[in-house]
């Protein structure tokens, strides 16, 4: 299994070419159908088909992109984890409805929720601080920890190296991202929107950009690298992949980077990976089919010489993975 080359036997009812333009769709989901189809041997008409197939029976719920958080102004990436009951679920509810927490889980441990948020600056933090501590205090353990990501080595299944550009993204720049990050909000289509569309839905914000500008600012939205992978949303556990748990690793202090870079990045099990401040100073997101597929992943991982222990949590609900809204100006 990997997250980006796709096996059988996953899901019964997709075939060896349903499959092949899955993968297709992952690693590019702006390449035309005719391309497709060159690949795949099918007409245009016939992977236009199995596309939407996808997105009826819900595997894929449509198109979206990979972005590099620290050129659209997010500065912070900082996670949450909160002790809770069953009997609060309004401060799950209150996390799924903040726009700058893009992603909660249920989980297992200590602490029962787990979640991610973009932050533009100090200020930003501040907000969100006080928001979760007026929270808080109505709860019954009032407790939670922070966990700052010094460094994003990968996200969406997608490594990189985050970098800075002096290069400013304007009010067009950000809502075309908006846009993009959620296309099926605004064309709910299984089909990623076309710069003529782009430049109609811009207009929905009061802004007029004719086609071709739109065109040559995704252009160079790819270029500086802010935009590092046009994608789809892809419902894994519909593909047998049902299990997903954060793993904390401890490795030698001096070597954080390049076990992070060298090792673990190119492993396709794990989605997301950030350098933090804690003594297990990496935290990954990884996912597999089950259980006893994770005991072999722990082997990988232990053959690495320079990784000396692991923890694991595991993740029992999604109750929010979601593309971010990139307004500045609100919590």
């Amino acid at each position: 299994m990997t997250a980006l080359t796709i096996e059988q036997p996953l899901k019964a009812s997709l075939d060896s070419s349903d499959l092949l333009i899955l993968e297709t769709l992952i690693n590019n989901s702006r390449i035309s159908l005719t391309e497709i189809g060159k690949k795949a041997g099918l007409s245009r008409f016939a992977v236009k088909k199995r596309v939407e197939k996808l997105f009826n029976e819900e595997i894929i719920s449509g198109p979206t992109v990979v972005l590099n958080p620290s050129l659209i102004g997010f500065k912070r990436t900082v996670f949450f984890e909160f002790k809770t009951n069953p009997h609060e679920p309004w401060l799950a509810k209150l996390l799924e409805k903040t726009n700058s927490c893009d992603l909660v889980y249920g989980i297992t441990g200590e602490y029962s929720l787990f979640a991610r948020f973009r932050l533009t600056d100090d200020e930003h933090f501040s907000r969100v601080l006080k928001k979760i501590d007026d929270a808080m205090a109505n709860s019954f353990f009032k407790k939670y920890r922070v966990v700052n990501a010094i460094q994003v080595f990968k996200e969406s299944d997608v490594a990189f190296k985050p970098k800075e550009t002096s290069s400013k993204l304007d009010e067009t720049d950000l809502r075309i991202l908006e846009i993009l990050l959620n296309q099926t909000e605004f064309a709910e289509t299984p089909f990623p929107v076309s710069t003529v569309q782009l430049s109609r839905l811009l207009g929905r914000f009061g802004l007029k950009v004719s086609q071709p500008t739109v065109f040559q600012r995704l252009i160079k939205l790819e270029k500086f690298g802010v935009i590092v992978r046009h994608t789809v949303r892809v419902n894994w556990a519909k593909l047998g992949l049902k299990t997903k748990v954060i793993v904390r690793v401890k490795a030698n202090p001096n070597v954080y980077n390049v076990v992070a870079q060298n090792f673990l990045a190119a492993m396709n099990e794990i989605t997301d990976l950030y350098r933090t401040g804690e003594e297990y100073g990496l935290l990954a997101i990884v996912r597999m089919r089950d259980i006893s597929e994770y005991n072999f992943f722990l082997l990988k991982l232990y053959d690495i010489k320079d990784i000396i222990d692991t923890s694991t949590t595991l993740v029992l609900e999604e109750r929010k993975n979601a593309a971010t809204f990139l307004r500045r100006d609100q919590v």
